[in-house]
């Protein structure tokens, strides 16, 4: 039997607090690596990565990700339909009614919506659960959510009771969703056999969303489709309309709609199943060692049970300990108890609330062309080390806001400051001025690395105006901030 192909439309904005200080405002956890390769965000679109089965995806994240998405898009080389930006997030209902308005009216078009921040290694079972569940979706009008058989008392998820199967299908009635429950509620549901914990990926059709929609949720539908009749095409990344996408009620798909139309049906998950929600969640799913200890990175050990120590800087050392967390960043260092992700949640709203800057980015990030890493910074001054891979190039680019000065220290760069290109080897350097247009290539077989110092009155990466790129990313990081030169 042949079936219509599938829609994914992959939500990738959410803040993932629970995991700092890996996952950070400016680069999330679902663009973050949990085993050092791939990104949760890349393993998404791995998984819909079936070109019998699956359309080109739908891409809805935060208009600051828009680099992010751009590059990890690049590095595993793949291709989407489209790219939605929201200028601010106003929770799953919203960003599924511009996925499915933008897509076209086909009322028989199908889509599978998929949080880009989950873990599922299985993904012929992911795919099979979904070609099982497609004649209940495309013949039978049904909107099916994907449950997860739960195997301890989780209190941090949302649970699903499930009734009679329907038909000779893999799903089955969908009774009742159940909040998040207090530990001894949870304990209790675990041991029914209908209940599933609500992973928060859907399956409908088109036409049936967009009456769902309209009969339960209008003034989401509506108010986003006038952000939609007055954004704006770049490509094929869309824009909505500021003023009006601000104005639509932040709800989840599950309260606009599920929870209230009669057409709700849930489907087993045939797969393992994580949300890597939180460090309990990363160690639950990680490798372990003779010790039950998750050991990543300059970390080290004695006398140490079920524990995680990671870094990716100073080297850390742990004795003595057992059920903890150790994450070392270049600028930040988390200890916590294994078992209280809350309590992460909690200290990260404290430190945003003083304007803690590592709350909101790394010192460091991952370009198409290699990466850099920032090693200090002061009011007029900003200091990075940039390692360019072989093959790799800067986009030709200036700045309004400083000038910079490159010392090169592994490597042959070719250099382009204005009208003068120069190959520059370990300790000669260059003085790039303000507003001069300039380049770093790497034409050889082994990674280029500069020490680069910035002076100016402002260091944001928005500071960056491209007049080339091979790499066809935006002209600038995002919009320039207006700040006198």
């Amino acid at each position: 039997m042949t079936h219509k192909r599938i829609t994914p439309i992959i939500l990738a904005g959410g803040s993932g607090t629970r995991l700092w200080p890996l996952s950070r405002q400016d680069m999330p956890k679902q663009f973050c690596s949990m085993e050092g390769q791939n990104s949760l965000f890349q393993n998404s679109l791995d998984r819909v990565d079936n070109e019998e089965m699956f359309n080109p995806a739908i891409i809805v994240c935060n208009d600051t990700h828009q680099s992010i998405v751009s590059n990890q898009l690049l590095a595993c080389n793949k291709q989407v339909q489209m790219t939605i930006l929201e200028p601010e997030g106003r929770d799953t209902a919203a960003a599924i009614a511009l996925a499915v308005q933008l897509a076209g009216n086909n009322a028989e078009d199908q889509f599978v919506v998929m949080p880009s921040d989950h873990e599922i290694n299985n993904v012929a079972g992911f795919q099979e659960t979904l070609k099982q569940a497609q004649p209940i979706v495309s013949k039978h009008d049904r909107i099916v959510t994907l449950g997860i058989q739960p195997d301890y008392p989780e209190t941090g998820f949302g649970y699903i009771r499930a009734g009679q199967t329907l038909g000779n299908s893999n799903c089955n009635q969908l009774l009742e969703f159940i909040e998040k429950p207090n530990s001894k509620i949870a304990e209790i549901l675990v041991q029914e056999q209908n209940i599933f914990w609500n992973a928060g990926i859907f399956f409908f059709k088109n036409a049936v969303i967009r009456r769902e929609f309209l009969n339960h949720s209008a003034g989401i539908f509506n108010d986003v489709a006038r952000s939609v009749a007055m954004g704006k095409w770049n490509g094929n990344v869309f824009t909505p309309d500021a003023n009006e996408f601000c104005k639509v009620n932040a709800l989840s798909l599950d309260y606009a709609i599920m929870e209230k139309t009669e057409f709700a049906s849930v489907a087993p998950l045939a797969s393992d199943w994580s949300d890597m929600g939180s460090w309990k969640t990363v160690w639950d799913c990680s490798e372990k060692n003779q010790d039950q200890n998750v050991i990543k990175g300059s970390s080290y050990s004695h006398d140490t049970n079920r524990c995680i120590i990671q870094s990716d800087g100073p080297v850390v050392g742990v004795c003595g300990l057992e059920d903890i967390v150790v994450v070392a960043n270049r600028d930040a260092v988390l200890v916590t108890s294994r078992e209280n992700p809350q309590g992460v949640k909690k200290l990260v709203e404290q430190m945003k609330a003083d304007e803690v800057s590592v709350v909101k980015s790394h010192s460091g990030e991952t370009r198409p062309w290699g990466r850099f890493d920032s090693l200090d910074k002061g009011d007029t001054h900003q200091v990075k080390r940039i390692k360019v891979n072989p093959g790799g190039q800067l986009s030709l680019q200036y700045h309004f806001h400083r000038s910079e000065h490159w010392i090169v220290v592994q490597g042959v760069a070719t250099v382009t400051v204005d009208e003068d290109v120069t190959q520059l080897i370990p300790g000669q350097q260059v003085f790039i001025p303000q507003g001069a247009v300039h380049r770093l290539e790497n034409f050889t077989d082994e990674p280029v690395e500069i020490i680069e110092v910035q002076y100016g009155t402002y260091f944001g990466e928005d500071d960056i105006v491209r007049v080339e790129d091979v790499y066809n990313r935006s002209a600038t990081e995002k919009p320039i901030h207006e700040v006198a030169a």
